[in-house]
C-alpha cells in the first residue's frame, strides 16, 4: 500500500526523462529488479502515474526504484534521490555494507537477526557490485612456521569448512546456513580481530575468507542474491588481504555464476574472465578446468560462439592433470558447463549428452548439483517433445526432492511442472502433475 500524496515527484519525473523511458518501460524494470530479490510485483504504467503524481510505495520498493534507474543510468542513484522517501525517512534500514575484518562480524550478527536479516534480502541485486575489484597484488606474506593457536585455528576452519560444505552440497544452501553464520560470528570473526595477521602469514585470512565464500554460495542457492552479494564482496576483500589470488578467482567465478543465473551476462563474462586473469599460472589443472567451464557458459549466453567452444576445449585438456580424488567431482562439473554452452548454442542432441555423462560421473553426495542437472536434462527432452524420457528422468528428481533445502531447486521444480502442464493429456506427465498435488 502506498503512503499518502506528497505533491508531484518531478524529480523522479526528471530521472525518467534522463533514462529516456516510458512508464510501461519503467515499470518493467522495477518489477525484474524486485523479482531478482523474490519479490513478485506487477507494476505498470498506471502505478507509475500514482508515484509521479506523488504517491510513495512502501518499503523496499523505493531500493527497487532506485537501482533499476541506476542501472540505466549508468550512476548510483539512491533512494532519497527518487523522491520516494524522506531523508530522514521514519523506517528501519539495513545495516551499511562493509568489506574489511572489522566489518564481517556486523554483516554476520545482522543476518542472524531475523528483522535485519529480513532487510538484507528484500534488498536488490546489485548491478554495481557485479564487478571484480582491483587485485592489489599479493602482500608480502612470509611463510611462517604457525605456532600451536594458529595450527590449531586453521585445523578447526578446515574441519568446519568440510562440514559445511559437505551439507551444503547434499543438501541444500537452506541447512545450517544459520549454524555456519553463527559459527563466523562466534568463532572466527573474533579470532580474526584477536589473533595477529602476520603470524599466519595470511593463512587465517585465507581459510575465514572460503567460509565467507561458502555463506555467500548457500545465500545465492537460496536465492538471496544481495545478501550473497555481500559475502561474496567480503570474500574478496579477505583473499586479497590474505594475497591469496586462487581463492580470489574462486569468488570471483561464484559471482559470474550469479550473474549469469539472473541474466546478466556481460557481467558474467567480465567475472569469469577476472577469474581466470587472477588465478594465472598458479591454479592447479582442476582449478583452471572449473574457471574455464564457467568462462564458456558466461560466453555461450552472450552468443560468443567460438570464444566459448575454446574456453570449453581448454577445460577440457585439464582433465587429465586433475588429481585422482578431485576428478570425478570436475568431470561431472565440466560437463554440466559443456551442457549448458551446447544447449545456449542451440546443440541440444550434444548438450543431452553431456547432461547424461555429468550424472554419471558425479559423486552420491553431491545431491544439489545432481538435481539441477536432471532438471535440465528433464526439461530438454520436454522441449524436443520427448514427453516419456523427460517423465522417466524426472523420477530421479522427485526421489532426491525430499532431502533437499535449496530455493534454485524450489524454483527448477515450478519450473518443470509448469511446462509438463502442457503435455497432461500424457498418461507419466499427469501422474507426475497428480503426484505433485498441480491443478490442471
Amino acid at each position: 500500500m502506498a503512503a499518502r500524496n506528497h505533491g508531484n515527484n518531478e524529480v523522479l519525473r526528471a530521472l525518467l526523462k534522463e533514462a529516456r523511458w516510458t512508464s510501461h518501460n519503467f515499470s518493467a524494470a522495477v518489477n525484474r529488479v524486485a523479482g531478482e530479490a523474490g519479490v513478485v510485483l506487477s507494476y505498470d504504467r498506471t502505478t507509475v502515474s500514482h508515484w509521479l503524481s506523488g504517491s510513495r510505495p512502501r518499503t523496499p520498493v523505493p531500493s527497487f526504484v532506485a537501482e533499476a534507474l541506476s542501472r540505466r543510468l549508468g550512476r548510483p542513484v539512491s533512494e532519497v534521490e527518487t523522491g520516494m522517501v524522506g531523508p530522514r525517512a521514519d523506517r528501519a534500514v539495513p545495516p551499511p555494507e562493509g568489506v574489511g575484518v572489522r566489518d564481517l562480524r556486523g554483516l554476520v550478527l545482522a543476518d542472524l537477526d531475523p528483522v535485519r536479516r529480513a532487510l538484507l534480502r528484500e534488498q536488490p541485486f546489485r548491478l554495481d557490485w557485479a564487478v571484480a575489484p582491483e587485485w592489489p597484488g599479493s602482500p608480502d606474506q612470509a611463510r611462517v612456521a604457525l605456532g600451536p593457536a594458529e595450527r590449531g585455528i586453521l585445523a578447526g576452519i578446515g574441519a568446519m569448512t568440510a562440514a559445511f560444505t559437505t551439507a551444503d552440497r547434499s543438501f541444500g544452501g537452506g541447512h545450517a546456513r544459520f549454524a555456519l553464520t553463527a559459527y563466523l560470528a562466534t568463532d572466527v570473526a573474533v579470532w580474526l580481530r584477536t589473533h595477529r595477521m602476520e603470524r599466519s602469514g595470511g593463512a587465517l585470512l585465507s581459510a575465514a575468507a572460503t567460509l565467507v565464500h561458502l555463506a555467500g554460495f548457500m545465500c545465492f542457492d537460496d536465492l538471496h542474491h544481495h545478501l550473497a552479494q555481500r559475502y561474496f564482496r567480503m570474500a574478496l576483500e579477505l583473499t586479497a588481504q590474505a594475497g591469496d589470488p586462487l581463492g580470489h578467482a574462486a569468488v570471483l567465478r561464484s559471482m559470474s555464476a550469479q550473474a549469469w543465473f539472473l541474466g546478466h551476462h556481460r557481467q558474467a563474462v567480465l567475472m569469469a574472465e577476472a577469474a581466470l586473469a587472477r588465478a594465472g599460472g598458479h591454479a592447479a589443472p582442476s582449478t583452471r578446468a572449473e574457471l574455464l567451464g564457467q568462462a564458456a557458459v558466461a560466453h555461450a549466453a552472450l552468443s560468443n560462439r567460438d570464444e566459448a567452444l575454446a574456453r570449453l576445449t581448454e577445460a577440457e585438456e585439464h582433465l587429465d592433470g586433475a588429481r585422482r580424488s578431485d576428478e570425478p567431482t570436475v568431470r561431472a562439473n565440466l560437463a554440466h558447463h559443456a551442457g549448458q554452452v551446447l544447449a545456449l548454442l542451440g546443440d541440444r542432441s550434444a548438450a543431452q549428452g553431456a547432461w547424461r555423462a555429468s550424472l554419471r560421473h558425479r559423486p552420491a553426495d553431491q545431491r544439489r548439483s545432481r538435481m539441477i542437472t536432471t532438471y535440465r536434462l528433464a526439461e530438454l527432452h520436454l522441449r524436443r517433445d520427448r514427453v516419456e524420457q523427460a517423465c522417466a528422468t524426472w523420477q530421479g528428481f522427485v526421489d532426491e526432492y525430499p532431502y533437499i533445502y535449496s530455493a534454485r531447486v524450489d524454483s527448477a521444480q515450478r519450473s518443470f511442472l509448469r511446462q509438463l502442464r502442457s503435455y497432461r493429456d500424457h498418461t507419466c506427465a499427469r501422474r507426475i502433475l497428480d503426484q505433485a498435488g498441480t491443478s490442471p
